[in-house]
């Protein structure tokens, strides 16, 4: 069976990145010089590209569930009972083609560097293109099972059209993959110096790592065929020291701006988090339930940190 399972983190994973620069931007605006506004760019090309990756994927996610469906008819021949025909791209989808406030995704400014851009839009369209052949092949086998045409060729092209649905959902989550290696780290980078004189800039930029800290952990037990229990490990021991360093960061200020419950509530629910991996790599490995598991308590972490910021 294919390990769709595997892929349902995906509109999750990107919810948390960039977006601190539209919470922020306003409280340095009386600083409007050359610097602010060149990482206030990358912010807001990055928040563009987060907007229409989790739109995509929304879609993609859903297409997922009928794809899972689709492969079991093809292999049993038999309709009955296992589909009724999808409408996943009846609904509006993200045009890649598109501007929004002057911006285009496929022609970033020249405060993306050089050095990756060309490797960025690449990786774009890659993963535009997977995006539009999922929704293709999608709809060829609707259209398959419309005709009938199963009944003439013992389902070949249905097998075919089922194969090309999952590779290219594979090569969807792949390049969106490589697209934020690529963004994160520059819009991280927008962020930490727009924060430059933020009043909260330490308890900010702590959270923010640590929220990334669980991000790779949730990549390392969800997405992975076989966990690197060592590897798990070193993540979580680091997660631990920043959690015992952190959690009681700057209480005064962060009482006088009206966020100490607001950081409380993020460093409780990380700490659920880490005991929830404790438990988990006791026995040196993670099941598929402990994984859901970590996956759901990352998302909970996720709105706690939205509320924070």
């Amino acid at each position: 069976m294919m390990k769709f399972k595997l892929l349902f983190i995906a509109t999750i994973l990107l919810v948390s990145c960039g977006k601190l620069g539209e919470k922020i931007k306003d409280e340095v605006a009386e600083k409007s010089n050359e610097n602010v506004n060149d990482v206030g760019s990358v912010i807001a090309y990055n928040n563009f590209l987060v907007d229409y990756l989790n739109e995509a994927s929304d879609l993609v996610k859903d297409a997922i569930e009928d794809a899972v469906e689709i492969k079991t008819i093809v292999n049993k021949k038999e309709i009955k009972g296992y589909y009724t025909g999808g409408d996943v791209f009846m609904r509006p989808t993200p045009d890649i083609h598109k501007k929004r406030e002057g911006i285009l995704l496929l022609e970033p400014d020249s405060n993306i560097p050089s050095e990756v851009k060309d490797s960025l839009v690449n990786n774009i369209k890659a993963t535009a293109e997977s995006f539009e052949n999922i929704k293709k092949a999608y709809e060829s086998f609707n259209k398959y099972l419309d005709s009938e045409n199963f009944k003439d060729d013992d389902w070949a092209e249905g097998k075919k059209i089922s194969e090309d649905l999952e590779k290219n959902i594979r090569s969807y989550y792949s390049n969106r993959t490589k697209v934020y290696g690529i963004l994160e780290p520059l819009a991280i980078a927008a962020e930490i110096k727009l924060l430059e004189d933020h009043p909260l800039q330490e308890t900010i930029i702590a959270s923010k790592t640590d929220l990334g800290l669980v991000e790779e952990i949730v990549n390392m037990v969800y997405l992975q065929e076989t966990v690197d229990m060592r590897a798990l490990n070193s993540k979580y021991i680091a997660l631990e020291a920043n959690f015992k360093k952190n959690k009681g960061l700057t209480p005064d200020l962060l009482k006088k701006h009206k966020k100490n419950d607001f950081y409380s509530r993020f460093y409780k629910q990380l700490e659920e988090i880490l005991g929830k991996i404790r438990k988990s790599k006791r026995d040196d490995k993670i099941t598929e339930s402990e994984a859901n598991d970590i996956r759901s308590s990352y998302g909970y972490l996720v709105d706690r940190y939205n509320d924070f910021v």
